[in-house]
């Protein structure tokens, strides 16, 4: 037997027939008798697909699957029985709820801080609680200012549980990541509009000839290339 387990993070008017497509793909693929599971983790209360139907000419498809709601969890009730499990990924499925549940910085902080409290609290492994905080860390995204507090928060709560699990080096490591990533961003953005100027500017073919170069620039480089080509009459001129 072979278990399908589909994640859904949006309402979709075609998802149950697509939940029958890849069951009768993996059936008919291994031969094996197929259980197709649906997690829904949308935010649309209404959205409740578990059965999808049709027929023509007497030929009938009745295909039925079980269905998750998570959102289903964010009662007060089974809100409290998620806190009081043991299972780690209990707050996996909380900080999906509460990810879905508000688009406030300062109420997803609040969140985030308290589900990473937990992690502590329970006493798990430094190796849980890491792996654990990149999963929690990557649903609910902050803003950069809501985000630094948080981490304040963060390394000040580890210093009084002495608990330092976020190392100096791995608080730097994640900061320097944050900031190369948005300087490959940048520095992607200009070289971007440099060969979408020099298309407007000296045609298609030009681009293709220069590609090379300005995907191997630096941003420095790309930004004094961009001030250049405004008064640049060809492509030796606008490279110097």
């Amino acid at each position: 037997m072979l278990v399908h387990v589909e994640v859904q993070g949006e309402a979709a008017a075609g998802f149950p027939a697509r939940m029958f497509v890849y069951n009768h793909r993996i059936r008919d693929a291994h031969a094996v008798p197929v259980a197709s599971l649906a997690v829904l983790a949308d935010a649309d209360a209404g959205f409740r697909p578990g059965r999808f139907s049709d027929a023509l000419w007497g030929c009938v498809i009745d295909f039925r699957f079980p269905v998750a709601k998570l959102l289903d969890w964010s009662t007060p009730e089974r809100w409290a029985a998620l806190e009081a499990s043991d299972n780690v990924f209990a707050l996996v499925v909380m900080a999906q709820i509460r990810a879905k549940a508000s688009k406030d910085a300062e109420t997803l902080r609040a969140w985030k801080f308290r589900l990473i409290r937990l992690m502590y609290d329970r006493g798990y492994a430094r190796k849980t609680i890491l792996e654990l905080f990149r999963i929690i860390d990557w649903m609910i995204r902050l803003p950069a200012a809501a985000e630094a507090a948080f981490r304040e928060d963060l390394y000040t709560f580890e210093e009084s549980k002495q608990m330092p699990y976020m190392t100096s080096v791995e608080r730097a490591g994640i900061e320097k990541g944050l900031e190369q990533g948005k300087q490959i961003g940048y520095r992607d953005g200009e070289a971007d509009l440099l060969l979408w100027l020099i298309e407007k500017k000296f045609g298609a073919d030009a681009v293709e000839r220069v590609r090379q170069r300005i995907d191997a620039a630096d941003s420095d480089t790309l930004r004094r290339w961009s001030e250049r080509i405004l008064s640049a009459d060809s492509l030796e001129a606008l490279f110097g």
